[in-house]
């Protein structure tokens, strides 16, 4: 369905009637419970209004806050319960991330696989290509071999190389026991998409063995293990991956955690951290807040994925966040996390095989609401952009809830609340 793309500016908050608010950095801003703007304007009147009456929690634990993101009012908050209080956001963790890796890598950066040589000895080096297939490895081995049997090789050794990325601790604080593989794969700088696996980087090399097999090169042993390629060692083959832009908006579109913390220790090696859970974190942290301004009081982050039961976020945060993606001022770079965000009942983790937004009375809002889902045991969140239907202008929402159990309630509830910041319900 196609959609109205509107390119509005995000201005500094301004005070209206009861506001209570406390500058944080340059630009944020935080609000007391239960606040909002004037409530006379067509379609912020009726948020605000609708939303006082609609906004009870199934658990008493939510929060949740609604901002103009486009037209005169951009910037101006419209309604807010609870907005500073930190709960766990789960997958909505994922929108710092994509806006922190745009930011300091660019939407044209691409990460690239690489097959090298020293004697006998070949190394596949890792680039942290998060989109890299089976089909790649197959291409990659296929020109490899070409190239081995130019110089009258047909047989090597193998070893692996993903030291792009350091060999830390495998499981963030607040990652479940099962997480993985059953959710994610041991994190590493060379693994298959779509394969989570406990050692992503053997893994990964086992596939490139078996096409080098296939077309005519015999590794002897198998994989051997890790070894970081000698500096003197040839380049026979590489496979380039797709702009970092694409890979983003895939990442958000079906949330995945792979992609997210590959994302956060990129972030971390461009802005000289560590490429390990805290040097990625604080790398997203600092981007955040020194770019944009984002308010992070009793934001902890844990993770780039937002897997972590220790992560916390505040609906203020979330609902700031995606009102940069629709500011012209950053459109150049944060037009692919918008573009990331799954859209109401049409595609992603919004999508109608997820059951979301596909009966009354959400269904009225299909194709209207651009926003990043977050589930965990007990927490959900949805964050991102509707496009109201009495003002034609975009707003910037976030809630979240915590505490329940039923899952299936829990987002029908919170899809409603967004439906109400659209305005057909």
């Amino acid at each position: 369905m196609p959609r109205r793309i509107l390119r509005p500016i995000l201005r500094r908050p301004t005070l209206r009637r009861a506001c209570v608010v406390a500058l944080v950095g340059a630009s944020a801003f935080s609000l007391s419970v239960g606040t909002a703007m004037a409530a006379g304007e067509a379609g912020d009147g009726r948020i605000y209004n609708q939303l006082r009456l609609r906004f009870h929690p199934l658990t008493g634990l939510a929060s949740g806050e609604v901002l103009d993101a486009s037209g005169p009012s951009a910037g101006h908050l419209v309604w807010s319960s609870g907005a500073g209080e930190a709960l766990m956001p789960a997958s909505t963790t994922k929108i710092g991330t994509a806006i922190a890796a745009l930011s300091v890598l660019g939407p044209n950066h691409t990460e690239r696989t690489r097959a090298l040589l020293e004697g006998h000895t070949l190394y596949l080096v890792g680039g942290a290509d998060q989109h890299l297939t089976g089909d790649d490895l197959n291409a990659l081995a296929d020109a490899t071999a070409t190239a081995l049997r130019a110089r009258h090789l047909t047989g090597v050794t193998l070893y692996v190389d993903d030291s792009l990325f350091p060999h830390v601790q495998p499981v963030s604080p607040g990652w479940q026991p099962g997480y993985v593989p059953g959710e994610v794969s041991s994190i590493s700088a060379l693994q298959v998409f779509g394969h989570e696996n406990v050692d992503s980087a053997l893994y990964a090399g086992n596939v490139f063995r078996s096409r080098l097999g296939t077309h005519g090169i015999g590794v002897q042993g198998g994989v051997l293990g890790r070894a970081k390629a000698p500096r003197a060692a040839t380049q026979l083959a590489s496979h380039t991956s797709d702009s970092l832009a694409s890979e983003v908006e895939r990442m958000l579109k079906d949330s995945v955690n792979d992609n997210a913390e590959g994302f956060a220790r990129l972030t971390a090696l461009a802005v000289g951290q560590s490429a390990d859970w805290k040097g990625a974190t604080t790398a997203v942290r600092s981007v955040l807040n020194s770019r944009y301004h984002v308010p992070l009081t009793g934001v902890q982050l844990y993770d780039g994925s937002g897997l972590s039961r220790s992560d916390r976020m505040t609906a203020h945060a979330l609902a700031y966040m995606a009102a940069l993606t629709v500011n012209p001022r950053y459109s150049s770079v944060l037009q692919y996390v918008r573009a990331g965000f799954p859209v109401a009942g049409v595609d992603g983790t919004l999508g109608p095989s997820w059951g979301r937004f596909t009966t009354a009375p959400t269904n009225c809002a299909v194709g209207r609401i651009d926003a990043k889902t977050g589930t965990l045991t007990g927490a959900i969140a949805l964050a991102g952009l509707a496009l109201n239907k009495q003002d034609g202008q975009w707003k910037a929402f976030a809630f979240l809830e915590e505490g329940g159990f039923n899952t299936t309630s829990a987002r029908d509830l919170i899809d409603r609340w967004a439906t109400t910041v659209e305005g057909c319900w």
